[in-house]
């Protein structure tokens, strides 16, 4: 017998603990911990349930996705399954080859928005900084602010000759935009629930997405709120009190600690509400503006 899968220390396990504890798989990206969590808070269910996240993806240092630990397997009574672009994932493969036969799966869609940040890329630019051992102090690029920081220029001007280019650089956002709806209309056409809908209605005036992964905390309240109807055959409970657990469970702002500023010709193009060209923006401990921001990107500011 294969020794159990070591713990790690993102341990995401929430909810019923004991040894009876049936097990509701949550499989996906970054988001699924946090849907996981919320999901957990359900206290009206017909069993008790711990709610484990398994990502489909490697954590930096390691080589691949963490398996999920033996006992969290031993009696599963629920796939809550993410829906992935590409199949043949091997996380999900490792975990589909040691489900019971028969456990029941309920698919879900991720949320993403791309259009936001036109300019995102890979950050390139390694540091070593003992700040951040895991993630970078600035864990995503933009392609024309690296372009904007080989030149040398720094402070003001820096900004000013990235807005002048950022402006020549923009592509068509509108068309960027119905193409990520598009998208998202495809996941939900895959999965037994669907969330475009809920996106096309509250971009504009919710600030939901912090990075084009990284979601508000209403907006995965939405998405466990969703999830937990299309549970409820499996796992019980009742419409009403989950609005009141999910409520109580929205005890965070939103994922991690880093809202990606927003451009101001971005917002104005595609008519965001929320974030006027003054507004700031939490990074780790700061509150940024987009310029602040972008001068500091520019420059790998390390002062902070």
């Amino acid at each position: 017998m294969a020794p159990p899968a070591p713990r790690h220390p993102l341990d995401f396990r929430f909810g019923a603990q004991g040894p009876k504890a049936r097990t509701v798989l949550v499989y996906g990206n970054c988001q699924t911990p946090y849907l996981a969590r919320m999901l957990s808070a359900l206290d009206d269910l017909n069993d008790d349930y711990r709610f484990v996240a398994a990502l489909n993806h490697a954590q930096p240092g390691d080589a691949q996705a963490l398996p999920v630990a033996d006992e969290d397997l031993h009696n599963v009574a629920l796939l809550l399954r993410q829906h992935e672009m590409a199949p043949g994932n091997p996380a999900l493969q490792a975990i589909e080859a040691r489900l019971p036969p028969g456990c029941p799966v309920i698919t879900f869609p991720s949320y993403l928005l791309n259009c936001l940040w036109p300019f995102e890329c890979a950050e390139p630019r390694e540091r070593h900084d003992p700040a951040y051992p895991t993630w970078k102090r600035y864990p995503t690029g933009d392609l024309v602010a690296l372009e904007i920081a080989e030149t040398g220029l720094s402070g003001p001007i820096a900004v000013a000759a990235y807005m002048d280019l950022s402006a020549r650089r923009m592509p068509d956002l509108q068309r960027r935009l119905e193409d990520d709806l598009d998208l998202m209309r495809l996941f939900d056409g895959h999965c037994d629930v669907r969330i475009a809908d809920h996106v096309v209605a509250n971009f504009r005036d919710q600030h939901m997405f912090w990075t084009r992964g990284h979601m508000s905390a209403a907006a995965m309240r939405e998405l466990a709120r969703r999830v937990a109807d299309q549970a409820r055959r499996v796992i019980g409970g009742q419409a009403q009190r989950a609005e009141l657990c999910l409520d109580a469970a929205m005890d965070f702002e939103g994922m991690g600690g880093v809202q990606m500023p927003v451009h101001p010709l971005v917002a104005d193009a595609l008519k965001l509400s929320y974030c006027p060209p003054d507004r700031t923006y939490q990074w780790a401990t700061q509150q940024w503006t987009f310029y602040e921001y972008i001068e500091r990107y520019i420059a790998y500011d390390t002062s902070w």
